[in-house]
């Protein structure tokens, strides 16, 4: 049997409360951190991949764009948050807990309010309600999109006739020569967003061993128990199962494909 994995354990058990607070930020840094990663990976390979394909829906190029815009948007709640009510709060008193915890964030890895990686949730947000952007469109009369595409130079642009109707609206573009990811007018500039991920993380490292440097004492670690997700008969079941299920659909899905 292969060595099994380690499970990573945090705390913030510090009885000093300085301490507690340091090792809390260091958590949400390290959150951040990882995040900034996935996006920077994601980024780069749908630029770079989406200059070179031939396929204006390439999914591997779209599924890394939505994999940063996922990531990214992880990272603008943590400096912006918009939170549900915490246990023993209201829900105006836990919104003024996460803003608290927001802003000593951005003041310390110095995150300007005018930055780009700020600016995600508006294309994410489109992106993630693209239902309501569609519907909006139908019913102000559009005929016809543009929709899901990469493209080499030119965006199709909505045009509208005498009297406010619409007969055409442009939805999701990708411009990955000048690094520019679309939805109806809103733009997100990934090459500018990229770097400043990347600055980010530099800032996080300095950050993050000045803050562990200045934790001071021992960790309280809670109790733990290992519960078994499922019996290794039942993991291997599950595993032949799916493998031979994806391989029907798969093949059914080829045939409507051809």
């Amino acid at each position: 049997m292969a060595q099994e994995r380690r499970i990573p354990l945090a705390s913030v058990g510090f009885p000093d409360p300085e301490s507690r607070e340091a090792a809390k930020n260091s958590h949400f840094l390290d959150e951040l951190d990882r995040q900034a990663e996935l996006a920077i990976r994601s980024i780069h390979f749908a630029v770079m991949r989406g200059r070179e394909t031939r396929d204006a829906r390439d999914p591997k190029v779209w599924g890394s764009l939505q994999n940063a815009l996922f990531a990214a948007i992880c990272i603008a709640r943590i400096f912006n948050p918009k939170v549900r009510k915490y246990p023993g709060m209201t829900k105006d008193e836990s919104q003024a807990y996460a803003d608290r915890r927001g802003k000593t964030l951005r003041d310390l890895l110095q995150v300007k309010d005018d930055c780009h990686i700020l600016e995600v949730n508006s294309v994410r947000d489109a992106y993630e309600h693209y239902d309501e952007y569609f519907e909006k469109h139908l019913l102000n009369g559009v005929d016809c999109f543009s929709d899901w595409y990469i493209t080499d130079r030119l965006v199709l642009k909505t045009a509208s006739h005498p009297g406010g109707s619409w007969s055409s609206a442009g939805l999701r573009v990708f411009y990955p020569a000048g690094g520019v990811l679309i939805f109806d007018e809103r733009r997100l500039y990934l090459f500018e967003l990229e770097v400043e991920l990347i600055e980010l993380r530099v800032r996080i490292a300095d950050k993050l061993k000045e803050l562990r440097e200045s934790i001071k004492g021992r960790a309280n670690y809670g109790g733990h128990i290992g519960e078994v997700v499922m019996t290794g008969q039942e993991t291997s079941q599950r595993f032949m199962e799916w493998q031979h299920r994806r391989a029907e659909a798969l093949e059914e899905l080829a045939k409507r494909k051809r």
